[in-house]
């Protein structure tokens, strides 16, 4: 009977060598297909990196002349239809909110800040001296009789 059980020892244990050196074997094999496979795709990476890198150079200039001239178009279309456009809000808003209320409306009101001084407009440099203004000009169109 320890014939059999020796025999079933040595069966096992010489399956178990060859399993080890076969999944050994197949170990070195998969390092070797990986460390080719990484070469070839850092190779073909860098030829792909050298065919896109003048279109990609190209893309951003192109997009960075776009944006230069996105900006340009704001800074001479947009802006200034923009004040145009918000000059009723801005001429009827900050005059209230900065006590001159005679200015209210007004075209000519500027009421910006220059240093510790506000320059209210080219007339009345510090605002009206009286309720009534008689330099002032309403900004809101007087509707046709």
């Amino acid at each position: 009977m320890d014939d059999w059980l020796r025999d079933l020892q040595e069966i096992l244990n010489s399956t178990a060598q060859n399993s080890s050196q076969w999944l050994g074997n197949l170990s070195k094999e998969a390092d070797q297909a990986v460390d080719k496979w990484l070469e070839a795709s850092e190779e073909n990476f860098q030829e792909i990196q050298a065919a896109l890198d003048p279109a990609l150079s190209e893309i951003s200039d192109s997009l960075e002349e776009m944006l230069d001239a996105s900006t340009l178009f704001v800074d001479q279309q947009l802006t200034p239809w923009l004040e145009e456009v918000t000059a009723p809000i801005s001429c009827t808003v900050n005059p209230w909110l900065q006590n001159h209320p005679t200015c209210i409306g007004c075209k000519h009101y500027h009421g910006a800040t220059y240093g510790d001084s506000m320059l209210v407009c080219g007339m009345h440099p510090y605002g009206p001296e009286d309720t009534f203004c008689s330099d002032k000009e309403s900004i809101w169109p007087v509707p046709p009789e």
